[in-house]
């Protein structure tokens, strides 16, 4: 029989065996409420002895990531290999369609590939958007195109600044 942890001065121990309940199960759903309500314990307490004990708060992020991971496992196989769809005909199931959920796969795809399918405007320049840098290229490119095209409107515009300027 394993000993219970102590909770603290004043407090009642928690079961070592109901500790090691909720770290299985967090590590499996990646849940917090479910892994304490398997284990039979207050997700306070829980959070109390996390911010209290440091070892318990580095077994609590371990067995967390490996649900975490879990998760990401089990989303990965469902956007890549889809889940079965019944199809129902007149209240009876008569088979079954692969179904795919491109969303789920989009975000994966973000997630894993931030610089190839994430928001451009993040990954492009630093403090300003994407298309702001474009857009400013693309004028610059524009406007030595315009004044390449028309040299003679150019002067003609100059010789009238100057013209006005001297006559007032």
């Amino acid at each position: 029989m394993s000993k219970p942890e102590s909770r603290g001065p004043g407090r009642a121990p928690m079961p070592a065996a109901k500790v090691n309940a909720f770290f299985h199960h967090l590590g499996r759903t990646g849940s917090v409420t479910v892994a304490a309500n398997r284990a039979q314990l207050r997700r306070s307490t829980l959070y109390e002895r996390r911010q209290d004990d440091e070892a318990f708060a580095e077994r609590w992020a371990q067995a967390l990531d490996l649900g975490v991971e879990r998760l990401q496992d089990n989303a990965m196989n469902r956007a890549l290999n889809g889940t079965p769809k019944p199809i129902w005909r007149n209240g009876q199931e008569v088979g079954s369609v692969r179904q795919f959920d491109n969303r789920l796969l989009q975000f994966l795809l973000k997630a894993h590939r931030p610089d190839l399918y994430g928001d451009r405007g993040k990954a492009a320049a630093p403090g300003l958007p994407f298309d702001l840098v474009k857009r400013m290229a693309d004028a610059e490119a524009r406007l030595a195109q315009r004044e390449k095209a028309k040299p003679g409107t150019a002067k003609k515009a100059t010789a009238k600044t100057k013209g006005a300027t001297h006559a007032k």
